[in-house]
């Protein structure tokens, strides 16, 4: 096959969590808790034993493991990330899980040196808020999937995303947030505009689903404010625009609301969309 691989056209946005130990765990919990949403996905796509399957920003995991099970020892699974650290953990959470057939490349979303027309399915998980490619990033998706293949995509829309009852520390914190991401050129709408990135690309006969969820009381260190106030604090207080106060005395007072329990949080649409590759 060729390597056909076009070249980037949008500078990578920064991954603004980093690829620390604290992202890593934050990352596997939320692989946990999105599991289910991705196994009615792929049950949905068909996912069969013997597909050659690609995972997109897989991270520490995404959904590494699922595509395993899935295509057996007669499949293939490849996953892609850019970031070194991100792998460098894959390997590590691949090998205690006993899971020696999965290939790790590194390479941005937007350019992967990966033969044309080669996967059965393509897909991504919660990636392309943090590329400001989506576009190109898409594109590319589509063209290392094969004719008849699938490409599936799953991002956040935090248009959901609340704390109930309402509590100004959470506004405090939420509002800060803004201001650090808009800077990052963070899209937290994107999971709206996922049809029109895949028809953008090329494909129709799009199907979308959104999936809800809400987290019970309890103070989580990963409700994305307090994550946030707690591994970036330098960002949260500069660009997010908090005295340090401001800053200490929100996170007492989210972390004491949170754990009421007539406390819920919403979190963020999970969007999912996909289509087939026409020959």
């Amino acid at each position: 096959m060729s390597m056909n691989v076009p070249a980037e056209s949008r500078p990578a946005t920064e991954y603004l969590f980093g690829a620390g130990d604290e992202e890593i765990a934050r990352l596997l919990e939320r692989a946990g808790r999105r599991r289910l949403a991705s196994e009615v996905l792929l049950d949905q796509l068909a996912v069969a034993p013997g597909w050659n399957v690609l995972d997109v920003g897989c991270g520490p995991l995404g959904i590494l493991d699922l595509l395993a099970e899935r295509v057996g020892d007669a499949g293939s699974v490849v996953g892609v990330d850019r970031e070194p650290a991100m792998l460098a953990a894959a390997r590590r959470v691949l090998a205690e899980r006993a899971l020696n057939r999965v290939r790790l490349v590194q390479a941005s979303a937007a350019a992967m040196p990966l033969p044309a027309d080669s996967f059965d399915l393509v897909h991504e998980r919660l990636a392309l808020v943090s590329l400001a490619e989506a576009p190109d990033a898409t594109a590319e998706m589509v063209r290392v999937t094969r004719p008849g293949g699938w490409v599936a995509l799953q991002e956040y829309d935090h248009v959901s995303l609340l704390c109930q009852p309402p509590q100004p520390a959470w506004d405090l914190l939420m509002n800060a947030w803004h201001r650090v991401r808009a800077e990052a050129g963070m899209d937290i709408t994107v999971g709206r505009h996922l049809p029109g990135l895949l028809r953008a690309a090329g494909l129709g006969d799009i199907t979308v689903e959104v999936h809800s969820s809400v987290r019970r009381s309890g103070a989580d260190g990963h409700v994305l404010p307090l994550y946030m106030a707690a591994t970036h604090r330098d960002r949260m207080t500069t660009v997010g625009g908090l005295t340090a106060a401001e800053l200490d005395g929100a996170v007492a007072d989210l972390t004491a609301h949170l754990d009421d329990p007539n406390t819920i949080v919403v979190n963020p649409l999970l969007f999912q969309a996909w289509a087939r590759k026409q020959s």
